[in-house]
Parts: structure tokens; C-alpha cells; sequence
């Protein structure tokens, strides 16, 4: 059994939040305290407050005492640590695709599309901070490469439709939109983990300077907003 840290110190302390009942078809256990179903839901939910409150070092033991159930009890609910970071990746990942598409929608520009999808996916990475870097590098070493590129995929497939909508639209071949969206996350992604772990970083800085590059793509000419499209 890992050694518990200082995190996890404190999260023993904390008091567990109430269990809601489990949901028809859900596999279940009982919580330790009060007998209440905790189902893969609320055992999600339960790891996602501990990992949020504690940050991204923090273990399977520590997540089963947060939602007052047994080891055994997480495991047949969720899986096991990869399980675990697969379904939290999926979870953040439908947050930050929600809220990101909800930015670009306003946007008036295709350069501001892009600077939106960007500040979008920056600002709310930040808000979710230990989870995302939970999610990147929570797995075992011999799965992280796996694990990343799942979480590429789900991300990828939404960029890589929206590309192909916007130049179907403009009688541009979509052949490119693949490339381009797995492109477009892991420059996200990398800029992402560097932003998350500065004390100081700001939002829209890094924001504008991300956006310049993907907009120009490297060729420094001229003012970027007044660019035509690709």
C-alpha cells in the first residue's frame, strides 16, 4: 500500500460529502458509514472532489475513504488506477468540449474562433487543474503513451469536424482536417501542462501568443487578425 502524503493527511480529515442513491443498472457497494449505494457515479464524483481539493499525487486508498467505501468497493465500481484515469479523461473532456464550443459560437472572426477555442480550452483547464493533470499522467508508465492517445482521440474527432464543417462550407477540401486537429490539441495540450505548472501564468497572454502561432502557422508576416483564412 503507498505511504500516504501530506494530502492525503488532510483529506482523512475531511468529512465524506453524502452518497446519492444508486442509479437502476449501476454496479454498487455500500458506503462504510451510513450504508448509503454508492454507485460508479458518485464513486467518480467522489475521486474528482478529493483529486480537486488534494491535487493530481493522491491514491486509490485516499479516493475510496473520500467516498466511504471499501478498496474492493472502487475497484468493482470504477476499475482499477488506469480505469479510473480513462473515465475522469472522458469526464473532464466533455466539460471542456461543452464549454469550449459554447466560446467559439460567439466568435466573429475565423481568427477569432481560433483565439476563442484557445483561451477556452486554457481557462478552463485552469479551473480543472488538478484533474487535468491527473488525467495526463496519472496512469502507469507502460499505458500513459496508450491513455494519452485516448484522450487525443476524443478531443481530435471534435476539432477534426469542426475543421472539415468550416472549409466544406467554403468549397475547401476537408482532407486536412485530421492533421490539423490533432495538430491543433497537441499544441493545446503541451502549452497546457507548461501554463499549469507556472504560479503566474495569465490566461490571455499565452492565449494571444498560442493563437499567433497557429494562425500564421510560423511565417511572422504582418498583423495575424487581418490574415485570410487557409
Amino acid at each position: 500500500m503507498p505511504s500516504t502524503t501530506s494530502a492525503e493527511a488532510n483529506a482523512q480529515r475531511r468529512p465524506r460529502k453524502g452518497l446519492q442513491p444508486r442509479r437502476p443498472g449501476r454496479p454498487a457497494g455500500r458506503t462504510l458509514a451510513d450504508g448509503v449505494i454508492a454507485d460508479r457515479e458518485t464513486l467518480l464524483a467522489a475521486a474528482e472532489r478529493l483529486i480537486t481539493a488534494a491535487g493530481p499525487a493522491i491514491s486509490l486508498d485516499a479516493i475510496a475513504l473520500e467516498a466511504g467505501v471499501t478498496k474492493p468497493i472502487l475497484y468493482r465500481g470504477v476499475g482499477d488506477r488506469d480505469s479510473l484515469v480513462n473515465a475522469l479523461a472522458e469526464r473532464l473532456n466533455n466539460r471542456m468540449a461543452s464549454r469550449t464550443s459554447q466560446d467559439v459560437g460567439q466568435a466573429q472572426s475565423p481568427h477569432d474562433a481560433i483565439h476563442r477555442l484557445v483561451r477556452g480550452y486554457l481557462h478552463h483547464a485552469q479551473a480543472e487543474r488538478n484533474i487535468y493533470l491527473y488525467v495526463s499522467g496519472g496512469s502507469s508508465a507502460e499505458d500513459r503513451i496508450r491513455d494519452l492517445l485516448r484522450l487525443a482521440d476524443m478531443s481530435a474527432r471534435q476539432f477534426a469536424a469542426g475543421i472539415a464543417d468550416y472549409r466544406s462550407a467554403r468549397g475547401m477540401s476537408t482532407q486536412v482536417a485530421t492533421t490539423w486537429s490533432y495538430g491543433l490539441l497537441g499544441a493545446l495540450h503541451y502549452v497546457t501542462l507548461r501554463f499549469l505548472r507556472q504560479d503566474n501564468g495569465n490566461v490571455d497572454e499565452v492565449a494571444q501568443e498560442l493563437t499567433q502561432m497557429l494562425w500564421t502557422g510560423f511565417s511572422l508576416e504582418g498583423n495575424p487578425g487581418k490574415r485570410q483564412a487557409p
